[in-house]
């Protein structure tokens, strides 16, 4: 089934949507607060949270958009450019992930319900991750004589 709306229209739909400083976003930032993770840096892949030092970049993939494959329902309506939409959504993602890693970079992805449903589970996983790197990023420092 084709689109219902002419291209300008979806695009000014679509414009409304925000990608920038979603509310769970927003809520995840205070939660980590103090954890020293730059929030949405310039940064390939444009990462929700970063530390360049250590190499982290953390995304917070919506269930929708991302293809939860706990929570995503397809869309009936217009099924055939939602279908294409997201599965894009889901290369640019594996895209950016090989990317990063192939730059020495830990890539962490949190599925909205992992932050909405067990908050106090993915601060760990980060706490945990954050550690692990700044343990790598010391030994990986040459000491000097």
């Amino acid at each position: 089934m084709p689109d219902t709306f002419s291209k300008k229209k979806r695009s000014q739909i679509m414009s409304k949507i925000k990608g920038r400083n979603t509310s769970l976003e927003l809520n995840f930032k205070k939660l980590i607060r103090g954890l020293k993770l730059e929030y949405q840096p310039k940064i390939f892949g444009n990462p929700d949270f970063t530390s360049k030092k250590l190499k982290i970049a953390i995304f917070i993939d919506s269930c929708f958009w991302h293809k939860c494959p706990k929570h995503f329902r397809k869309p009936t309506a217009n099924s055939i450019y939602w279908t294409q939409k997201i599965n894009r959504n889901v290369e640019r993602a594996k895209e950016v992930n090989n990317y990063l890693k192939k730059q020495d970079w830990k890539v962490v992805r949190l599925w909205e319900h992992d932050i909405k449903n067990n908050t106090k589970k993915a601060l760990t996983k980060i706490q945990k991750i954050i550690q692990k790197r700044n343990n790598f990023v010391l030994l990986k420092t040459p000491s000097p004589l």
